[in-house]
């Protein structure tokens, strides 16, 4: 017992010093990687995406054909729906940027949009699903972003039976 509360002790004068922190970190390269967190939700979460809307019928899929990779953000209600899945990308490096994102689904919906808001100027891409596991990839090209940040996502305004996944949301600097 005594040995621990020496350890942490010791931990804590090291973090009360600046020598090391655990606060998490996110790194964002600038070199034509992915600028957004959690783009493929992978990690089974919805980690840095804000859901407005009809939340609960959002969720995320891990199961095979309804993803690309591990996971995706999946819908589905028995009800008809509405929701945006969004995210503020901060510290962006200005420049000009493409945006994509991985959609699939079985379409019937009201409409899907993939967006890109900069500044207050959005530019869009409607997106159509068409079945079950035919994936399509959407493309916003050009964006300049100035000021360090942008914000990207998908509305739905969906019926109710309606279904489909959506992924790897990518923003690449040219």
């Amino acid at each position: 017992m005594k040995k621990n509360m020496l350890i942490a002790g010791v931990c804590a004068g090291l973090v009360a010093a600046g020598c090391f922190s655990f606060a998490p970190s996110v790194t964002y390269a600038d070199d034509g990687d992915s600028l957004i967190l959690t783009g493929d939700f992978d990690a089974g979460r919805t980690v840095g995406w804000d859901i407005a809307g009809d939340r609960g019928a959002v969720s995320v899929s891990t199961k095979q054909g309804d993803v690309k990779g591990k996971a995706a953000l999946h819908y589905w209600d028995n009800k008809a729906f509405k929701f945006t899945a969004q995210q503020t990308v901060e510290d962006v490096p200005d420049g000009t940027y493409d945006f994509t994102v991985d959609t699939m689904g079985g379409g019937g919906e009201n409409g899907i949009t993939f967006f890109v808001d900069v500044n207050g100027q959005k530019k869009t891409v409607p997106v159509k699903d068409t079945k079950w596991n035919e994936w399509h990839t959407w493309t916003i090209q050009g964006v300049e972003v100035k000021g360090g940040k942008c914000t990207i996502g998908v509305a739905v305004d969906a019926n109710s039976g309606n279904w489909g996944s959506i992924d790897n949301f990518t923003m690449t600097k040219k």
